[in-house]
């Protein structure tokens, strides 16, 4: 008689408050499930404005992390001209890529450049840059403004002349680098974008 009393009262309560279990458990299913995806439209919402902000600002870092590098790299070849220069006794020079296993330097120094040894005019190929990336444009140009088609160093560590580099992408001077070898053989990298590595303003083309 209890347990039928026991019985009674759970069921009966149910009924009473119209309580029903599976039906509960599927409501609660169903609002978790609405409410995840409207947490998962916020979050994709926010990501793309995220990256609309962003990605201007990674694409000018990439660019001037291009030029940075293209400037880096011709004053390791500067450098390792001169050293080479002096190590051999030997003159060494920088010039525009020529064609694959020549000797003979090109005339565009924004397709690479290459490092030429020549001990008694028998030039021997040092060194020769990978192909840089399109973009950047890189001339090179004497005291004068006159172009400069290559860049010589004695056995001693001087320069044929004093030489002045300069890198710029599409964005213009204002974002240009510099670099600048002196007669002494000394070879600088400009500090300042849009500024030359002695100080005066960038111009581009």
């Amino acid at each position: 008689m209890q347990m039928y009393s026991l019985h009674c009262h759970t069921g009966c309560a149910s009924r009473a408050f119209g309580i029903r279990g599976p039906k509960v458990k599927a409501a609660s299913k169903a609002a978790l499930a609405g409410f995840t995806l409207i947490e998962l439209l916020i979050t994709t919402t926010i990501v793309v404005i995220l990256l609309s902000l962003a990605a201007p600002a990674f694409q000018v870092m990439v660019m001037n992390n291009r030029l940075t590098g293209l400037a880096d790299s011709l004053v390791n070849a500067l450098n390792y001209a001169r050293g080479s220069a002096l190590k051999a006794t030997v003159p060494a020079r920088v010039c525009p890529v020529g064609a694959p296993g020549s000797t003979a330097c090109g005339t565009d120094w924004s397709a690479g450049w290459m490092l030429v040894s020549d001990p008694d005019g028998s030039p021997s190929l040092l060194q020769r840059s990978s192909a840089p990336v399109a973009g950047p444009a890189l001339s090179a140009t004497d005291v004068n403004g006159h172009s400069l088609a290559s860049v010589s160093f004695d056995s001693h560590g001087l320069a044929s002349t004093a030489a002045h580099f300069k890198i710029c992408d599409a964005r213009g001077a204002a974002y240009a680098r510099s670099v600048q070898t002196v007669a002494t053989g000394f070879v600088q990298v400009g500090s300042t974008p849009g500024q030359a590595a002695w100080g005066g303003a960038l111009t581009c083309p």
